[in-house]
């Protein structure tokens, strides 16, 4: 099946390279050498994207976004990727919960939203899972309290839950490494059914924290990579929501979306390892050794033979899941599969490309470490590749 671009997507994808080439490559690597996360967060370079429609491609054109399928924000996705992977994973993040909300509120709620997300170029989504507070497994044991930035507190025991009050609720819980978690205006919040007392199915919440309060900021993570995302932990005490923040989700209506959360941010690290690629390309040509470039060696010309193939593979691989999805018929372990295989093979390119360069390459005055770097933490960011694959298991 051919999966060439159409002229729709090389419009997009056009507009994506050029604000990645004209607005995020010159302002990445001061994004990088930024120490505090707290103050990190590149929010007037992210409003430029928004001005251009990037935020909200992923909402339908009747509410005012750019209408685009999966296949469409996965060319994109890729173009703003090569520029910056936080960058572009920010951006994904958004698509991703936005095309979430399309698939489980009702038309009516999720037209409010719309209105209200479109018009506001600041505003970023993301989406929170509740637990008690803290897992055990989400405890730093090297963190002590004096290690927490000015103005955040230490964990404390927050209870989970969400419990009818009146005409509203009222939410608690704790949400460990939450992207554009400090940014986000909206966050899609859901409990499983053991924290609902025992309910059936899950209970989720659109919570508008610029309505009367949001979540607390517990910490603000400092990642080796992908340092222009967010990354911090959440506390939700006995905040009051109104009932229409309630999301009456239908069964199956999540498993809808979840190629989505796969696709999209695989997307973006595509961008990452064609950069990481090209990047060792170019130095293969012009370091000379031997009385001959080293890409007329083969062990360098080999190593970048394989990036072309795991590149062109892991490219159809996505684009041939990301059009599934979009007809409605969604594998998920096809989904899956593809979020593990490109993603692995996106962090394989980007440590070839570094070897290209020899003992230079993790200088950090060459470009190569930051991808590595970025690729690790792209690698951790979300669930596992492992945690993926027993998904898969229970699929087969």
């Amino acid at each position: 099946m051919d999966f060439a671009p159409e002229e729709t997507h090389l419009a997009f994808q056009r507009m994506a390279n050029d604000f990645a080439r004209q607005e995020i490559l010159p302002a990445v690597e001061e994004i990088d050498r930024e120490k505090d996360p707290a103050v990190r967060f590149p929010a007037v370079l992210l409003e430029k994207g928004s001005r251009l429609g990037l935020r909200t491609l992923a909402l339908p054109e009747e509410g005012g976004g750019g209408g685009a399928d999966l296949l469409t924000l996965c060319f994109v996705g890729e173009e703003l990727g090569w520029g910056d992977l936080g960058i572009a994973s920010t951006f994904a993040q958004d698509w991703c919960v936005s095309h979430t909300l399309a698939g489980i509120c009702g038309d009516a709620q999720f037209a409010e939203f719309s209105s209200r997300f479109t018009i506001d170029h600041a505003a970023h989504l993301t989406r929170a899972e509740l637990s008690a507070n803290p897992p055990a497994e989400s405890r730093m044991p090297y963190v002590s309290n004096s290690g927490y930035n000015s103005g955040e507190k230490a964990d404390e025991n927050i209870p989970a839950g969400a419990a009818s009050e009146g005409n509203g609720w009222v939410l608690s819980g704790f949400a460990s490494h939450v992207m554009n978690g400090a940014a986000a205006r909206w966050i899609l919040v859901s409990f499983d059914s053991e924290i609902t007392a025992g309910e059936n199915g899950r209970r989720a919440f659109l919570v508008d924290t610029a309505a009367g309060g949001g979540a607390r900021i517990v910490r603000h993570h400092d990642p080796m990579g992908m340092r222009a995302c967010q990354d911090a932990d959440l506390a939700f005490e006995n905040l009051k929501v109104s009932e229409e923040s309630h999301i009456p989700c239908e069964t199956g209506a999540w498993a809808k979306n979840i190629p989505a959360f796969c696709a999209l941010p695989a997307s973006a690290a595509l961008g990452c390892a064609r950069r990481a690629n090209e990047q060792a390309t170019d130095h293969a040509r012009e370091r000379v050794q031997g009385g001959k470039p080293i890409i007329e060696h083969q062990t360098v010309g080999f190593m970048l033979a394989e990036n072309l193939m795991e590149l062109n593979a892991a490219r159809r691989a996505l684009h041939a899941a990301a059009w599934a999805a979009d007809q409605d018929a969604p594998d998920l372990r096809e989904s899956y599969l593809t979020q593990v295989f490109v993603s692995e093979a996106c962090e394989r390119i980007a440590r070839r490309s570094m070897e290209v360069w020899g003992g230079a390459g993790y200088m950090t005055e060459a470009p190569m470490e930051r991808f590595v770097r970025d690729m690790t933490s792209f690698m951790h960011a979300g669930e596992m590749m492992n945690s993926l694959r027993v998904r898969v298991m229970k699929l087969i």
